[in-house]
Order: C-alpha cells, then sequence, then structure tokens
C-alpha cells in the first residue's frame, strides 16, 4: 500500500561508462518516499549533512531519544548485502543504538528480523555520489506521523504514478524502453555484458523488487485499492499490472539466461522488451482513464 501511495513504479535508464555496470536500469520511480508522505499529508523534508560522522552523530542524537528513522544507503556498505557494485539510493529504518558492539540495528526489505549494522559501515552508507541518487546522510526522523488518507488520495496517486510512466523523456519512463532497445549493441560491445546482464536481472527480478520490477506488488496494492474502489477493478487495472509483471519477469530471465550463454541474447532481450513496452502502454492507457 505505501509502494502504491508513493506512485513507486518507475523505469530509469543511465549509461555510465566509468563504472563496472556501464548500463543500468531502474524499474522504481525517483522520489518515492517523499510521495508517500505527501499523499498521507504528513510533512515530509530530507535531513543531509556536511560530513559522515556529522550524519552519524545526528542519527545517534535522533535513537537515543526514541525515534527511528529513514535513510537512504548505498548496499556497497551494507555488509549483509555482501555487495560487489555500488547501489545508492536504497532505503531502510535505524531504530536503535546497541553501544556494546557500536552497532544500530536497521530493518530492511524482506528481512523478517532487525540486522545490526556496524555504525561506521552504517554512516557510510549514506553518502554516495552515483548517478541517479544522490545523498550526503539524508535523513527523515518524524517526532510523529498523523496521517490521512482517502479514496481521492489512492486514485490521485494511481494516476500520478501513470502519467510518471507515460510523461518520461528518452531515459525515464517508458520511452526509457526505447533507449535500451536501441542500445543492445553497445550492451554487447561495452564492459562485462555478462555482468550487466546479470545486474540488470537482480535488479528486475531480485533486489527487495517482489518479482516483476515491483509490478507484482504494485498489481497487489491495485487488488487491495479496488476494495475500496470498484471503478479500479472495472477498469481491470490489477490484471493489466500482472501482465506488466509476467512481461517484467520474462525480461528478466532472458537477462538471467544471457549471461550464463556464450553469445549476447540481443535477440531475446529485444522481444523481451517490446512485450514490456506494449504491456506498460496496455496499463497505462487504461489507468489513465481512472
Amino acid at each position: 500500500m505505501c509502494f502504491g501511495l508513493g506512485s513507486g513504479l518507475g523505469i530509469t535508464y543511465l549509461t555510465l561508462p566509468a563504472a563496472p555496470v556501464p548500463f543500468l536500469v531502474h524499474v522504481r520511480s525517483l522520489g518515492y518516499e517523499e510521495r508517500v508522505f505527501q499523499t498521507l499529508d504528513v510533512p515530509f523534508a530530507w535531513t543531509s549533512y556536511g560530513s559522515i560522522e556529522e550524519g552519524a552523530q545526528a542519527l545517534d542524537d535522533l535513537l537515543d531519544q526514541g525515534r527511528p528513522a529513514l535513510l537512504l544507503t548505498d548496499i556497497f556498505h551494507l555488509p549483509y548485502f555482501a555487495s560487489r557494485t555500488h547501489f545508492p539510493g536504497h532505503a531502510i529504518v535505524a531504530w536503535q543504538r546497541q553501544p556494546a558492539d557500536d552497532s544500530v540495528l536497521v530493518t530492511d526489505t524482506e528481512r523478517p528480523a532487525p540486522i545490526p549494522v556496524p555504525r561506521d559501515a552504517l554512516a557510510r552508507a549514506r553518502f554516495a555520489e552515483l548517478p541517479p541518487f544522490f545523498h550526503a546522510g539524508n535523513l527523515f526522523a518524524p517526532p510523529a506521523i498523523h496521517a490521512r488518507l482517502s479514496v481521492e488520495r489512492v486514485a490521485a496517486a494511481i494516476r500520478q504514478n501513470a502519467r510518471l510512466l507515460r510523461e518520461g523523456g528518452p531515459h525515464t519512463g517508458v520511452a526509457a524502453l526505447d533507449t535500451w532497445l536501441a542500445d543492445l549493441g553497445r550492451w554487447e560491445r561495452e564492459g562485462d555484458w555478462r555482468w550487466t546482464t546479470r545486474f540488470a536481472y537482480q535488479i528486475i527480478e531480485r533486489r527487495g523488487t517482489g518479482g516483476g520490477g515491483f509490478r507484482k506488488m504494485y498489481a497487489e496494492f491495485l487488488e487491495e485499492a479496488a476494495q475500496a474502489d470498484p471503478r479500479i477493478g472495472e477498469l481491470r487495472l490489477p490484471q493489466l499490472m500482472a501482465d506488466s509483471a509476467v512481461c517484467w519477469t520474462a525480461l528478466a530471465l532472458a537477462l538471467k539466461a544471457g549471461s550464463e550463454s556464450e553469445c549476447f541474447p540481443a535477440e531475446q532481450l529485444a522481444d523481451a522488451l517490446r512485450a514490456v513496452r506494449a504491456a506498460e502502454h496496455r496499463y497505462i492507457d487504461a489507468a489513465l482513464m481512472y
């Protein structure tokens, strides 16, 4: 529900020539966290800091007051990911300090229990300068949350997300799929295409998305929202989104298979990208009628 309220679906296509992964695809929208709280009518603003230690001390002070904090992090510095690749903009929540071993308890996607993270590792993770996510200790720790929700706010979030997908430039929204399609030759020629395809598979299917590039999760949001507004079901939005999730998963599996093959799977990826593009357009057209 929070993912839907934040208009969380997105497509961002990036070229990073100097990075280990020269082509990167994100499948959720930028600014999602802020939009969740805007939809709930909760004042929101990130607090940032001038240095790693300043950010770490501010978090210590908040946790000592019993105030949990939403943080943006780069998973490269979070030990429980054991990631070889930088991936900033990942949101987690810090809950409590553990002075005995100088760690902080955090909660993270798809992990059922709090995780202790060394204080210095968490402090480093909160600073990143890798596009498209820049953060300098970004933190949100309100003293209280008094949320307001209505069917009208849910509807507005659904329409906003459809517009975000439709109105992007060549590197955002559905148009980014065309840019990716045109770039497949570069995927084969530049960098290690086996790792590039493997990483794209992980981002779409594995790294906290719930499968299908967040579309499966969003379809569940639509099903829940349809209980409050039957028009969502009448427009078949949950089913159209579930169809898109299936296409995204098929694309992810083509990327995974390609990463394990001898030849770059240009034809298979092109077909899978076209199927995703068609499914996204079918959903967007229906959602903008809502």
